[in-house]
Formats: structure tokens, C-alpha cells, sequence
């Protein structure tokens, strides 16, 4: 049984920050009607934030956009030989041989890396550059039971990393912004980088160092008896750690510098900025240390001109100010894109 409300709900369920926004509509033009965030993993948070903005019964389900960003996702940029591409099983090939993804254990869309439309390889001009983008289809599975057991119904389910890029590559089109960006979602155990620019996805790397490798740095340099106490005082926000930022930053810098070279090598052009789509409130000074350490500026959008060209408003109280990067990836489900011919800019 379904909640009889007209509003529809779109939710990001992140790994530092749970999202749920009540929207007039699934497609613009809408209006954001209330928006509440709560912890990541916690179902009492969760349930409490959709009675907050639903007044559903307990026994209805409320129909979701859902975004997910589960550790086991993968986004993977590659480029097809496209004398191969009528074999069978080519795609499947690729994406097992070059990213160990196995297509009968994985739900996989392979996307055209450009526009983030499907790829269709029957297209005479079709793309040699494409995405490979999913999660363990157990995973798919796992996320649909935990989402109903708290109400939610997901009528549509979509990687929120792939709806923030899209998002982001939006606005550089919105923006006139020639700047090829990186990316950057800084998860627990790992961090995802991408290079965009307006022209699409242009590179995607996994990096296996994440916030908490930051925490023994943090131990060391302030001699700290054992790493619980260095993982506390870092995630307290009661410390400034800007001073050691590059230390503690030192392996995912080596690793971001690696990229940004071999990108710059390619293909003649300099990456001018950054921006931290993921990343907990408490630490986003990390956001400028990094930028800093690598020579690049932080990207900050314009969120109230470019959601009112996307025909998104915000109702009262909300206000543009209460938009950050945190939450690209809502902005970027609710968002229904367009080829660049067709998108409209500022």
C-alpha cells in the first residue's frame, strides 16, 4: 500500500550523509518542498526524517527516486576497438579483462561517456568511449530490503556518483567553464577520482586510500597514545589540522598528481579545479588543502542561477545557501539531462 500523498521523494543514501527531499515532481520542472539529512546507517534516523517531511502511515510506502553509494561501486572509463564491437560478449570482455567485472555477478550499464546516455553499439556513429557503471547485483538486492524495511519504495535506483557527475558536467556546460575538474568522493577505505570536464567523463581511476589511512598520521604527529584517539579527535572537528593537511594527505596527493600528469600528457590540457562531492561536514577543510597541495582552485557553483535554468526552485525556508557539493548528487537525480546541443546555458 502506497502513501496517497501527491508529492513525489527523492533520497541520496551516502556514506557519510543520508538525504531525503520531498519534490512536487520526479522530473523538472519541480519544486524541493522540504529537505532533511540524517547519519548514514541508521534506520531510526531515516524513519524519523520521512515522518518529519511525509506524514505517511506505518503502513504505506512512500514511491523514491534513490541514489546509492554503496563501498562496491565502480565507475570505469574505457575505449572500444570499434572494429570488435558486433562480437558477442565484447563489452562483457572488456569490462572483465581491463576491470575485473563480471558481468553474471555485476548489474552493469555501459554509458556513453560524453553524454551518460545508454551506449548503443548498433549506432553507426557510435562512441569508442564509454562508461562501465554498477555495483554487485547481491548489493542491488541487499539495498532494495533495507530501503523498504524503512518505508521507502524505490521506483527508480541509481549509482549517486553517476548522477553527481552528470550534475557537475551540467553546470561546466551552464557555466561556459572550459576547466577540466577533478572529482574527487573520499569514502572510509578508498576514494573515487574523476577528471570532467563539458565535454563528459574524461577519466576515472579508483584510488585505495581513504580517510581513514589519514588517522595513523594524525597519531603520529601529535603522539597520541593509540589510533581510537587519533580517529576521534580527527572526525571531531575540535582540532585544526590544516597545518598538517599535506602530511595527511601525502599518499592521495601522490596518487591524484599521478593522474592529473598522465591526463595532462594525453591531452595538452591543464586541470584548473577541484571539488569534493563526498566528504564528511566536519572535514571539509580537507577540500582546500588538497586543492591547494595539487595547484588547482575549488570549484564552488553557483547553485540558485543554475537550479532556477534547470527549473528547480526551492520552497521556504530553503534557500540556495543551504545547497553545498554534499548534495550534488540529489540535485543530480532529480535532474533529467540533456544532450549538450540542447542544454541551455547561462
Amino acid at each position: 500500500m502506497f502513501s496517497t500523498k501527491t508529492s513525489g521523494y527523492v533520497c541520496d543514501l551516502g556514506e557519510h550523509l543520508t538525504l531525503l527531499a520531498r519534490v512536487s515532481a520526479f522530473e523538472p520542472p519541480l519544486t524541493v518542498e522540504a529537505l532533511v539529512e540524517c547519519s548514514p546507517g541508521k534506520d531510526s534516523d531515516l524513519r524519523d526524517a520521512i515522518a518529519s517531511i511525509s506524514a505517511k502511515k506505518p503502513s504505506t510506502f512512500i514511491k523514491t527516486c534513490c541514489g546509492v553509494s554503496p563501498e562496491t561501486r565502480f565507475i570505469r572509463r574505457a575505449t572500444l576497438d570499434l572494429k570488435r564491437l558486433k562480437e558477442p560478449g565484447y563489452l562483457a570482455e572488456i569490462a572483465l579483462n581491463q576491470f575485473r567485472i563480471d558481468s553474471e555477478q555485476n548489474t552493469v550499464a555501459v554509458l556513453n561517456a560524453f553524454d551518460g546516455q545508454d551506449f548503443d553499439p548498433s549506432l553507426a556513429n557510435a562512441s569508442k568511449e564509454v562508461v562501465f557503471a554498477g555495483l554487485p547485483s547481491a548489493e542491488v538486492t541487499k539495498l532494495q530490503k533495507e530501503m523498504l524495511a524503512v518505508g521507502l519504495y524505490p521506483d527508480r535506483l541509481e549509482l549517486s556518483t553517476v548522477a553527481s557527475i552528470g550534475a557537475i558536467i551540467d553546470y561546466l556546460v551552464y557555466s561556459n567553464s572550459l576547466k577540466p575538474t577533478i572529482v574527487l568522493e573520499l569514502g572510509a577505505q578508498s576514494t573515487q577520482s574523476f577528471i570532467v570536464s563539458s565535454r563528459g567523463l574524461e577519466a576515472s581511476r579508483p584510488i585505495a586510500v581513504g580517510l581513514e589511512a589519514m588517522v595513523p598520521v594524525v597519531q603520529k604527529e601529535l603522539g597520541l597514545k593509540d589510533e581510537e584517539s587519533a580517529r576521534k579527535l580527527f572526525f571531531s572537528n575540535t582540532f585544526d589540522f590544516t597545518g598538517m593537511g599535506a602530511s595527511l594527505c601525502k599518499r592521495l596527493l601522490k596518487e591524484l598528481q599521478s593522474s592529473m600528469g598522465f591526463y595532462e600528457v594525453q591531452t595538452g590540457q591543464s586541470i584548473g579545479q577541484l571539488i569534493c562531492t563526498v566528504l564528511p561536514a566536519k572535514l571539509s577543510w580537507l577540500e582546500s588543502v588538497i586543492a591547494s597541495q595539487i595547484g588547482v582552485s575549488v570549484l564552488n557553483p553557483e547553485f540558485g542561477p543554475w537550479l532556477v535554468a534547470r527549473q528547480i526552485s526551492l520552497a521556504e525556508p530553503l534557500t540556495s545557501s543551504s545547497i553545498d557539493a554534499r548534495k550534488l548528487g540529489l540535485l543530480g537525480t532529480m535532474m533529467r539531462f540533456k544532450s549538450q546541443s540542447d542544454v541551455v546555458t547561462s
